[in-house]
């Protein structure tokens, strides 16, 4: 499997390359800035796979996991909700399982950072470009960007002309989407834009007992003031919402013998303990709500010998969980109402400019501020049910009593965890032009962070052990704490570059860089004396290439990498299988090759595509050393092929997409608690046929057209039950969309 796929998305660059001379359209350059300026790609030594407003429209690019399947080195999964995304890149991400835990991956919208990752999952509109930046980022972008970072550019007013469109999608499992987009001059000088979209789609997770799980009701609205003096000074104010209401995140299952036994008891169904058939019947309903609001102002200053950019941005968040913990129609454990929310305000200053034609470089101050919150309502969101006793007892739990000694039906945790962070950094970038061939890039960034967690947890329990010994079976779920912890630490980051251009067509770089990801303190798990977990530390080297051929109708660009990651964040589930707790007692290493084509070896078609090969990604010191990361793959790979053809007064183009993803675990489980059932591979077919012209674009278009069923995470079973979920991807889905460009 893994030679025939690589293979052919070698002889299909072979056919582009071919066929190339008798083809006289071109490929268009690509504009991105992600050394924060506008550079051509061909000229940014820096791996980035950039997708356009058009690539966005033409691949129906919707949601963060649609980005993922066509870009190799990224991962996207969620577990228990949406907000626990995990971002991997070459295999380094986290999931934000824990409040007090930072990604590896930053986000970024409109230069603004987004410090939870689940805040980019929503439905994208109007989007004018996104930027997938693989490797450490940290001089520029700043902490918690050490794997890399996403770099989402949304459409700026129109202060030429009036523009905007209407678009409107149906589909299987009852899904409608309506997005829309407006935008002109107010004046000489000043333009809004205002986008929104609406999404619902029912569940396919097939529910037996109540609502089907997955489902989507969500929407939000984007507004954009531009003011332009069209002499050296641009504002642009923003501001936007989103609501999100979803029953997920479901999970297919097996159940354990004592479950199954004890639902035929009941007379209910037992489970038929195949994982990969939709079909689930939980006691209790899965709940996700959320709403977000998010305001910038960007201000571009042209000083005359330099340029000014200021962005100041505020966010605020709430949301709220629910879900059945074991999965089935037994009252065993629940969680529900667990509330969070959180704010930040952010402010960057980053001065542009020139030393003659041979220096470029930038300086930068950057403050941001946030506070992470859950609980504090006063009451319990973790529960034992009536039927706990009962399961719990035949589990081999490794006591010496009846699990009725420590723990009865009831028993319930609250807690209330409320972490505030400052960070303060210095940065700057220089680029020597050495030649016009050569050129040096260095960089430094000085960051100080301070942390105060205020962290609470009680366990409520009426067992005998809590009467005589003052703990119970939840004090393993949660270790009861009332403390306040801080830390204060600073570190810098480095970058050092050369790039070698022998023509216009090809340029050589070798890179060195570092990155960090910030500490913290556990919020549920471990003593006040061991909950702090320390910064992790990258350092990655690169060698590039990035070449434009065949007179333009062949882009090819490759990366081989190599980094070594100290004081790795290791994300791990209890013993119990309810909770995780992270510590620095890891190193980790990966190295591979990244590959990134486009061609037009024919007028009416266009090629595209990228190959991850990893040679190492594993843990190289530490309890789990020899383990591999999870949800990382030996060879990932994408190819997307798109045909024209003219017909009346307009075209019909047919989009293909196919995504592939080598064997890899979806648990990040210890080495010897994995199982064949923790891994999964990936082969996913997307289609789209249309019709358009410069007012109306009609598709058709389907998703996963080959039904792959695939895991996205496993986990370790449920100890007290023996629970086993499989968290699935999305099955086929198909519809047709209708847009009108005005």
């Amino acid at each position: 499997m893994r030679l025939r796929n690589s293979s052919t998305i070698a002889f299909l660059i072979l056919i582009g390359v071919s066929t190339a001379a008798a083809d006289t359209r071109v490929l268009e350059e690509v504009i991105v800035t992600a050394n924060k300026q506008a550079e051509s790609l061909q000229e940014v030594a820096v791996t980035v796979n950039a997708f356009s407003s058009a690539d966005i429209l033409e691949a129906g690019l919707y949601d963060a996991t649609d980005l993922a399947v066509m870009t190799p080195a990224l991962n996207i999964n969620v577990n228990t909700s949406p907000f626990n995304a995990r971002f991997t890149l070459r295999g380094v991400g986290t999931a934000q399982t824990d409040p007090a835990l930072e990604p590896s991956v930053g986000l970024f919208v409109d230069g603004i950072y987004i410090a939870r990752t689940g805040l980019g999952m929503s439905d994208l509109t109007d989007i004018e470009r996104i930027e997938v930046l693989q490797g450490p980022q940290g001089t520029l972008y700043g902490k918690n960007t050490n794997a890399g970072a996403i770099s989402v550019v949304t459409k700026l007013p129109n202060l030429d002309s009036s523009e905007g469109f209407f678009e409107a999608s149906a589909g299987n499992y009852g899904m409608g989407r309506v997005t829309a987009s407006a935008s002109g001059p107010v004046s000489d000088n000043v333009a809004y834009r205002l986008s929104g979209s609406l999404h619902q789609r029912d569940g396919y997770f097939e529910n037996d007992v109540g609502d089907d799980l997955n489902d989507s009701d969500d929407w939000n609205i984007q507004g954009k003031l531009l003011w332009d003096t069209f002499d050296r000074l641009s504002v642009v104010l923003s501001a936007s919402h989103i609501e999100r209401e979803t029953s997920c995140c479901g999970a297919d299952v097996i159940q354990g013998d004592a479950v199954n036994d004890g639902l035929v008891a009941r007379g209910l169904s037992a489970d038929q303990n195949d994982p990969y058939d939709y079909d689930i019947a939980p006691g209790i309903e899965s709940e996700f709500d959320m709403e977000s609001d998010l305001v910038s102002l960007t201000l571009d200053y042209d000083l005359g010998w330099a340029d000014l950019t200021s962005i100041t941005a505020w966010n605020d968040y709430e949301y709220n969980v629910a879900f059945d913990v074991d999965r089935s129609q037994l009252d065993v454990m629940s969680l529900v109402d667990d509330e969070f929310a959180g704010d930040s305000f952010s402010q960057e200053l980053r001065l542009a400019a020139s030393i003659g034609d041979s220096v470029d470089y930038q300086l930068g101050v950057f403050y941001y501020e946030q506070t992470t919150e859950r609980g504090g309502t006063g009451e319990p969101f973790f529960y034992l049910g009536e039927d706990f006793i009962e399961i719990a007892s035949q589990q081999d739990l490794g006591f010496d009593f009846p699990i009725g000694f420590i723990a009865q039906p009831g028993d319930n945790l609250l807690g209330h965890f409320i972490q505030d962070t400052e960070t303060l950094a210095f940065f700057g970038q220089a680029t020597w032009h050495l030649s016009e061939s050569w050129r040096l890039t260095g960089g430094l960034r000085w960051t100080d962070e301070e942390k105060e967690s205020d962290l609470f947890s009680q366990t409520n329990s009426t067992a005998p052990s809590d009467a005589l010994l003052g703990t119970s079976f939840l004090d393993s779920v949660s270790t009861p704490i009332d403390a306040t912890l801080k830390r204060s630490v600073d570190n810098t980051d480095w970058l050092l570059r050369v790039a070698y251009t022998p023509s216009t067509d090809i340029m050589l770089f070798a890179s060195a860089a570092t990155g960090t990801k910030s500490g913290g303190f556990n919020s549920v798990n471990g003593t006040a004396e061991d909950r702090e977990f320390d910064d992790e530390e990258t350092l990655t080297y690169e060698l590039g290439l990035k070449s434009t051929l065949f007179e333009s109708r062949l882009r090819l660009n490759a990366t081989a990498f190599y980094s070594v990651i100290d004081e790795f964040q290791a994300q791990q589930q209890l013993e119990s299988g309810l909770g995780s707790f992270v510590s620095n007692d890891s190193e980790v290493e990966t190295s591979g090759l990244d590959l990134q084509f486009e061609a037009v070896p024919l007028p009416n078609l266009t090629l595209s595509g990228g190959l991850l090969y990893m040679h190492k990604y594993e843990v190289t010191d530490g309890p789990n050393e020899g383990l591999e990361l999870p949800f990382t793959a030996e060879l990932s790979a994408n190819l997307a092929a798109t045909w024209v053809f003219p017909l009346k007064e307009g075209v019909v183009y047919w989009r293909t997409d196919y995504s592939y993803m080598d064997d890899h675990s979806t648990n990040v489980a210890a080495a010897e608690n994995l199982r064949d059932s923790d891994f999964d591979d990936r082969n996913l077919l997307n289609m789209r046929l249309g019709w358009r012209n410069d007012s109306w674009d009609l598709s058709l278009w389907g998703k996963n057209l080959t039904d792959d069923e695939y895991a996205t995470q496993t986990v370790e079973p449920l100890a007290v039950s023996g629970m086993d979920a499989f968290f699935l991807a999305e099955p086929l889905t198909y519809g047709a969309t209708l847009r009108y460009q005005m």
